[in-house]
């Protein structure tokens, strides 16, 4: 009988054993899918009262510039240490009728994809796919000649591989296929050396898709889905315009005619160099992919990619007006598909976007492990006022608050 006791325990102590180190990801029996990371926060960020009161005003400036900008539908989140701290949506879907937008509802981003594909790629060359300073002729198909031999997959990130500016962009409203207009692109000759001079580019962007699925033998939007959209679980995220199309909740582009913003159709434009132009998503998505730029994901998006991506290459005009009236003196660069404005104090990371009509942009700050993101289904100013005023607002409101602290803590 003692002997039956004895097995039971030891059974008893041996499950409890394994179910322990299964939930610890120790265990050799129960691993955890690989690809799929735990993106549980171990330690959640929790809202202040001087993050809800600052919040709260913010939200009363939204809501008056999205009524001063005549804004048919927008939605904005603001992601702070990794958590969705604000995510709102405004306005309607079309200015004609009567459904409202919702967290949920799909915006094109334009050229906020520049983002995603840098990153992308520079997870490809982490996992020693590629090599940011290959040739991109050791990917291509087409014929090179001349200078553009030396031309690198950092090159085309970073907008400097030579190409005169926005070479071809009319062939992407003219809605041609991707590798048609690279093989046009690429025979024509560069207007400066590789690495001189800044000059942005959409057709020369979208190289990036061919040399990423020369190397890994699969579809740019399936490697962005795997690398990206999977283990960030943005599930509303796509790369076509079937799926934009297809979806019955999206917010329908506008156009500026006799004095208002007017509904116009979905366009095909822009879908044809996906990753300068092309990602479709919602404000639910966009804020999980800010809080993994922010660096609160760093399984799926180490730290060493950030670096690499945010770090400034080459010297920009800056012609956002918005962002030079955040703080003097500033200077602007571009990094692998973003801008970096630095200051005297701070440094801000954005990009804005514009296609078809649709507005959109995404900025942080990574010191502060805070950002913003806007989705817009109009050219309005909205975006831009929203993006740099959140900064400027946060830094008064938070260096305010700081001051009054240090004050009363000085009078006890």
């Amino acid at each position: 009988m003692k002997k039956r006791y004895i097995f039971i325990l030891l059974t008893i102590c041996g499950i409890g054993f394994l179910l322990f180190f299964s939930l610890s990801g120790n265990s050799p029996f129960f691993k955890k899918p690989f690809g799929k990371p735990d993106l549980a926060r171990t330690t959640p960020y929790t809202v202040s009262k001087t993050d809800k009161q600052f919040l709260k005003d913010f939200d009363q400036y939204i809501a008056e510039q999205f009524e001063q900008t005549n804004t048919p539908g927008a939605s904005v989140a603001i992601v702070k240490e990794g958590a969705v701290i604000y995510q709102k949506a405004f306005g309607l879907k079309a200015a004609d009728g009567t459904d409202s937008v919702n967290t949920k509802t799909l915006f094109r981003i334009a050229s906020v994809s520049k983002g995603f594909s840098s990153i992308l790629a520079a997870l490809m060359a982490q996992d020693t796919l590629i090599n940011l300073d290959d040739p991109i002729a050791n990917y291509l198909k087409y014929p090179l000649s001349g200078s553009a031999n030396d031309i690198t997959i950092r090159h085309i990130l970073s907008h400097t591989a030579g190409f005169p500016y926005q070479a071809y962009s009319t062939l992407v409203e003219d809605e041609l296929p991707r590798d048609t207009m690279i093989s046009r692109l690429l025979k024509i000759p560069l207007s400066r050396l590789p690495g001189e001079i800044h000059s942005y580019q959409n057709v020369a962007y979208s190289i990036i898709e061919v040399v990423l699925e020369s190397s890994s033998g699969k579809s740019f939007s399936r490697l962005m889905h795997e690398h990206i959209f999977d283990p960030l679980e943005m599930r509303y995220s796509s790369l076509s315009y079937d799926s934009m199309v297809g979806n019955d909740n999206i917010a329908m582009p506008h156009g500026y005619r006799y004095g208002r913003f007017v509904p116009t159709t979905v366009r095909p434009s822009y879908y044809n160099v996906a990753s300068a132009g092309g990602l479709n998503t919602n404000i639910e998505d966009l804020a999980k992919w800010l809080a993994a730029v922010l660096g609160n994901k760093s399984l799926v998006i180490p730290s060493s990619v950030l670096d690499t991506v945010f770090n400034p290459i080459i010297p920009i005009r800056i012609k956002n007006p918005y962002f030079s009236q955040f703080e003097q003196p500033r200077n602007g660069y571009y990094g692998l598909g973003w801008r970096i404005m630095e200051y005297p104090n701070d440094t801000l990371i954005y990009h804005g976007g514009y296609a078809n009509g649709y507005k959109s942009g995404i900025a942080l700050d990574r010191n502060k492990n805070i950002g913003v993101c806007v989705l817009t289904n109009a050219p309005s100013k909205f975006s831009n006022q929203v993006m740099i005023n959140f900064f400027k607002m946060y830094k008064q409101y938070f260096r305010e608050q700081a001051t009054t602290e240090e004050r009363l803590s000085s009078s006890k």
